[in-house]
């Protein structure tokens, strides 16, 4: 059973790697420029200058994963039919009401709630590093 689940994290997980590749990607350029700027003390801007490429390429995953959520309304959608087939009461209001109770929320899976928040963050951090990484590393 373990197995089984492991296999659906992986499948998941590699669903989204061109999301995970991109925030890896922006992790990698902030930590390269930190490295170039301990490197050489007289030019100390290219860390500040990494915050703007962590923020864009934060960014850019948020966009791509808000096109997955038209996929979760069409599954919540589709469950919530199958669910309504069940007629209980001839007065629409009612049903309509009985309905309503068996409509099913959208739900994102968890591994993409934590790829958002992994971008969330680095939407903030990269915006700090934007505003003061010149003071960091001077």
């Amino acid at each position: 059973m373990q197995a089984l689940c492991l296999k659906g994290s992986i499948v998941e997980i590699l669903k989204y790697r061109m999301e995970w590749l991109l925030l890896l990607t922006a992790i990698s350029f902030a930590a390269i420029s930190v490295v170039c700027d301990v490197q050489s003390p007289e030019i100390t801007t290219w860390f500040a200058r990494s915050g703007s490429i962590v923020v864009l390429f934060a960014v850019i995953v948020e966009f791509r994963l808000s096109s997955y959520i038209y996929e979760d309304v069409l599954k919540a959608a589709q469950v919530s039919a199958k669910k309504k087939g069940l007629k209980v009461s001839d007065n629409p209001l009612v049903q309509a009401n009985i309905d309503a109770r068996k409509t099913v929320k959208p739900e994102a899976p968890r591994s993409r709630k934590l790829l958002s928040i992994c971008a969330h963050i680095l939407v903030i951090t990269g915006t700090v590093i934007w505003g003061y990484g010149d003071k960091w590393v001077s």
